[in-house]
């Protein structure tokens, strides 16, 4: 998240937040001790977790960074904290400031953090995402805390121990590996739908209804209010040329990127598709070998602006290096539309309550509207056990439920089942 992005969610949060993150918050019951510092409670909580692998202290710039930039902290006097990378929310940060009052302020904005981190998650990686749900934010006296961890009981219990003065010792926790799931019967994912924390009031529509608008009649009165985001850049990657080659057959005008996209774009339809298919049976083989192909760059987690590898929001690094972020996905799934001659948009749009960008596609099979979020439909972990279809061809009723928010009135409205997917 940028500063930028921070300062803009500050004030509305802090008007409707009695700092408490969801599983638990607020105040500890305790009284520091006059000599614990923020380094010993963080290795505390650190000490009580039986996984640490992957959780590093960070230190210097690195420190200094993430408190600053990741969760806009400014004018601490100590700070610890454990991280993990890429697609693992786990975090243990711990920091003293000055006084109380600086303390209660460092906790909003923990918590700022911590939604603003749950709603990068989500969708991507259902699983992390309730993780952050279930993660506290924690103030005593001076000390504000965000502990992210696998154990909540018994990071809450030693970062309160530590506070009270108690010596920070590692345990030794025996761990017995889970056993491996039966091939016929894999785990049941699961994925928490976490309703957005206090979302934009809706605003009175405006009257008369401009013209030109594509549902004027759309009742979106008890729709999430859709304010985009702005966190991350959404714009889209211009594909014509690309398309115009295709047509013709000549590349020569193409850029080195544009006809390294191109060639790959033959070389993935013609394994895909076959003389024949209908526009639903090369939909679907599209939407499933992305899935296959590509995952989520796990990059844009490790970076406050949220910035990837080359080309993650455009068709080349999903297409060449298999990764991209939902533009990335949503771009390519696009261009392979375009050029079977599938009808097709990308709709820009957000999620989690309007507080994340994210965009996703439709396509228009015997002239109706179908929703397709590919990206959604390749999560990370054992959320991906059955869930490759979940966002395949649905009305746009059921992306609204699954939280996905967008200029309903302008964006067609899909209401059809006919090629919803059915499983064999």
């Amino acid at each position: 998240m940028t500063m930028k992005r921070l300062r803009k969610l500050l004030p509305m949060l802090m008007l409707c937040l009695i700092l408490a993150a969801c599983g638990g918050g607020g105040g500890a019951e305790i009284t520091p001790a006059a000599d614990v510092t923020a380094a010993q409670a963080a290795q505390a909580v650190w000490n009580s977790q039986p996984d640490r692998e992957g959780l590093e202290a960070l230190e210097g710039d690195g420190l200094s960074g993430h408190l600053a930039d990741f969760c806009g902290l400014e004018d601490w006097e100590e700070g610890a904290v454990y991280a993990a990378s890429g697609v693992d929310a786990r975090e243990i940060t711990v920091v003293l400031l000055p006084d109380e009052d600086a303390a209660q302020a460092a906790g909003e904005r923990l918590e700022v953090y911590r939604q603003s981190r749950q709603g990068g998650f989500f969708g991507y990686a259902p699983e992390e995402a309730e993780r952050l749900d279930k993660a506290a934010v924690l103030t005593a006296g001076r000390f504000a805390a965000l502990l992210v961890c696998e154990d909540m009981d018994a990071a809450r219990s030693a970062f309160e121990a530590a506070l009270a003065g108690e010596p920070v010792f590692a345990p030794v926790h025996t761990q017995t590996p889970d056993p491996a799931p039966s091939p016929s019967e894999p785990p049941e994912p699961t994925r928490t739908l976490p309703k957005p924390a206090s979302p934009p009031s809706p605003s009175p529509d405006p009257e008369p209804t401009p013209a030109g608008v594509l549902n004027p009649d759309l009742d979106v009165s008890g729709f999430v209010p859709y304010v985009q985001p702005n966190a991350s850049v959404m714009e889209l990657y211009d594909t014509s040329a690309i398309q115009r080659a295709w047509e013709s057959g000549d590349d020569s005008g193409l850029s080195d990127k544009d006809r390294e996209i191109l060639e790959r774009c033959r070389e993935v339809l013609g394994e895909v598709l076959t003389e024949g298919m209908s526009a639903y049976e090369m939909e679907l083989a599209v939407h499933d070998w992305l899935v296959e192909w590509g995952s989520y760059d796990r990059t844009v987690y490790d970076n406050p602006n949220h910035s990837g590898r080359t080309g993650y929001r455009d068709p080349w690094g999903m297409l060449v290096g298999g990764y991209g972020n939902c533009l990335g996905y949503s771009s390519t799934f696009q261009l392979l539309m375009d050029l079977s001659g599938v009808e097709c948009i990308t709709v820009v749009g957000a999620a989690f309550g309007s507080r994340e960008d994210h965009a996703w596609n439709m396509v228009k099979l015997d002239g109706e509207w179908y929703c397709v979020d590919v990206t959604w439909d390749d999560p990370t972990g054992a959320a991906r056990n059955g869930r490759h279809h979940r966002y395949f061809n649905v009305t746009s009723a059921y992306l609204r439920e699954t939280d996905h928010q967008w200029d309903y009135r302008n964006v067609p409205e899909a209401t059809a089942a006919a090629y919803a997917w059915k499983a064999d």
